[in-house]
Formats: C-alpha cells, sequence, structure tokens
C-alpha cells in the first residue's frame, strides 16, 4: 500500500520502516574538493548542501573524542605531523582532504589506557552531552526541533571498531594483531569505549533526534577486516548498547560501513541495524541483490556508483534506471552515492543525478 508522505520526517520513517511513501529519499556527502569545485561552478558560497540539493536526512554529530589539545610536531609543505584530539601522532596533507596516516597510537598497553585515557572517555564529564551536568541542554534540544522542520534528524556517533581502532594506533594492522595477541586489552577498552558512544548516543535520543547514525568502517574492497566470530565477540555487544534505545522506541539504527561486508550483513541485523550505508559498488556491493536477500529486514542507502557520477549524464541515467526500481521496490530505499561524491564530478552532472532520483523514484 502506498502512503503519501510530504515532510522528509514522515518520507524517511516510513521509508525506513518498509513503507512506500511519496518517493524515495536523498542524502550524500562530499569530499571538500568537490565543494570547492563546485563553488566555481555556481554554487552558492553560502548555501546550506543539505538545502540547496533537497535532502532528507541530517546527519547531526558529536565530538566523542577525549579531547585532547592537538598538538604540531612536524610540518612540511606537503603535510603536517601533530597529535590529534584523540591523542594519536598523525600525519595529513596540507590543503587536500584524505584519511590522515597514523604514526603512533595514543595507547600502547592496556597500563596506558587505564591512566590517563579512561578518565577522559566518562560519560558524567560536564562537557559531555551524555553528563547530568552538561549546562546547554536546551540548546542541543532547540537545535534538533528546528533542523526537524526541514529534515529527519539523526545523531551521527563514532562506531566502536573506528574509535578503537584508531586510538590503538598505526591503521587496521595493529588492531588486527592485538585481537589475538592482547584480547583481554581489547575487551576492556572496547567496553570502555562502548559505554562513552551509548550514553552519547542515549542524550541524543533524549533530545528527540528522529534515529541514529553509527560511522563504522569494517571492510575494505575484498571483505570484512575481522570475522564474524570477532565481530560477535569484540563489537557487537557495543553496537547493540548503542542502537537498542532507539530500538526499544521504534525508531531507525543506521550503520555506515565501507567496502564489501556481506558475511557481517546478519550479524548487523542481530545487532539491531535496520539501515546500511554506503553499499560501495567498486567493493561488490549490489542494492539489488542485497534487497532481494534482506529487504524485508534491512533498508538500504547509497549504492549509486561515483565512478558513473564522475562519467556524464548518460553513465548517470544508466546507472539510477538500473537500480532504483528494485531498490525502491516495497520502500526501504534512500538513494545515495556508493560514497562521498568526489571532485570528478561536475556540479551540473550532480544536479542531474539529483533530478534523476526525484523524477524516477516516485511511488505514484
Amino acid at each position: 500500500m502506498t502512503c503519501i508522505h510530504v515532510n522528509s520526517r514522515d518520507r524517511i520513517y516510513a521509508l525506513l520502516s518498509f513503507e512506500e511513501a511519496d518517493r524515495v529519499g536523498y542524502v550524500d556527502f562530499f569530499w571538500p574538493e568537490t565543494v570547492d569545485r563546485w563553488r566555481t561552478e555556481g554554487l552558492p558560497r553560502t548555501a546550506s548542501l543539505q538545502k540547496y540539493f533537497g535532502m532528507d536526512i541530517y546527519v547531526m554529530g558529536v565530538d566523542v573524542s577525549p579531547k585532547f589539545d592537538t598538538v604540531v610536531l612536524r610540518e612540511d609543505v606537503e603535510w603536517v605531523e601533530m597529535r590529534d584530539s584523540f591523542g594519536v601522532r598523525v600525519r595529513s596533507w596540507r590543503g587536500r582532504s584524505g584519511t590522515p596516516l597514523p604514526v603512533a597510537p595514543a595507547v600502547e598497553s592496556l597500563e596506558d589506557f587505564i591512566e590517563f585515557y579512561e578518565p577522559l572517555l566518562d560519560p558524567e564529564l560536564p562537557f559531555r552531552i551524555s553528563s547530568s551536568r552538561y549546562p546547554y541542554r536546551r540548546d542541543l534540544e532547540e537545535a534538533v526541533a528546528r533542523l526537524q522542520e526541514d529534515f529527519f534528524v539523526v545523531a551521527g556517533v563514532l562506531g566502536p571498531f573506528e574509535y578503537v581502532r584508531h586510538i590503538v594506533g598505526e591503521g587496521v594492522d595493529r588492531i588486527l594483531r592485538l585481537f589475538y595477541r592482547e584480547p583481554r586489552m581489547l575487551r576492556y577498552i572496547f567496553d570502555k569505549v562502548g559505554r562513552l558512544l551509548a550514553e552519547v548516543a542515549r542524550a541524543m535520543l533524549d533530545a528527540g533526534v528522529d534515529g541514529v547514525w553509527v560511522w563504522d568502517d569494517l571492510a575494505y574492497k575484498n571483505g570484512p577486516f575481522i570475522s564474524p566470530r570477532l565481530y560477535r565477540e569484540f563489537v557487537m555487544p557495543q553496537h547493540s548498547r548503542i542502537v537498542s534505545p532507539f530500538r526499544r522506541r521504534g525508531l531507525p539504527a543506521v550503520l555506515h560501513t565501507d567496502g564489501n561486508v556481506k558475511p557481517l550483513i546478519p550479524h548487523f541485523l542481530e545487532a539491531g541495524f535496520t539501515a546500511l550505508h554506503p553499499l560501495e559498488a567498486k567493493a561488490g556491493m549490489d542494492v539489488r541483490e542485497l534487497k532481494e536477500l534482506y529487504g524485508d529486514r534491512l533498508a538500504f542507502i547509497g549504492n549509486m556508483d561515483v565512478r558513473a557520477l564522475s562519467s556524464g549524464p548518460s553513465a548517470i541515467r544508466r546507472e539510477v534506471l538500473s537500480k532504483l526500481p528494485t531498490a525502491a521496490r516495497g520502500g526501504g530505499y534512500v538513494a545515495a552515492s556508493d560514497h562521498s561524491v568526489p571532485p570528478t564530478v561536475p556540479l551540473r552532472d550532480y544536479l542531474e543525478f539529483v533530478r534523476l532520483i526525484r523524477r524516477h523514484g516516485r511511488y505514484q
């Protein structure tokens, strides 16, 4: 049965509840260099990207770092090396985006973590929105309510795997070794990090958000970084902690994870997630296949291949028309790129992509 919804909140709630609305939803994310390019092509400099493109979802992020002062340690004409707000020593490109290269971890041992890191993860520290002493709760509630006039507002929360992977440092390699060499250390750290993330998410829920969006990259092109067993033992309990309060209120829980996560999808469902983003096409994720397997239990956001978006109007049209009819059927789909949009996409072509989604994503 088709229901007509006239605003973004109703539309997205219906779609993520596996109902058809007036049309599919739409949200997306962009590289900073993409926005810089588009400003030379007519994008107003002061435009809200969400409003300019007519997005339906607003991800309201919160700083969950331990809030270390950032200190620049070394710099060159091309890069800057610093200790970031998580305490990790990282090297970043100067003047262009990209994932910072971890140079040294924030914590070397469990003793390090307990001594100087764990106290900064206390949800009751008064600068945390999770604290009963947080002095600006009314401002937070008013901000959520104001955004809900235009958007379905979700709490954006860094995921436990991303958090722990970052603070133990040196990319993915070190945490993979620690799963086998120091499982006690990782269990302890995951528990303390998960407690903070869950309490911050709960505070956002109490402030009135419409759902939760967990950012937690768990895979690369060829498959997950960890096995289903390790996911269930270390990560899934913390995912469940974060999303359970939302699910008890009947609100959706979105998991963002890059890469090919097909072996983990049944476990994501068990953890309580109701939607998956961004479904990287170049990693073998295909919304048509996933819809057939999980479409009655899991909603999907994304999968529009950015390589097609970079290849001109004909390629964009083929991509949209080849996926949208199947993805949209019965609800459960929000259109988006399969990753953040790169600067190889001209503004006029991206606007055509949005027009195609609007035109061909209608249910009536």
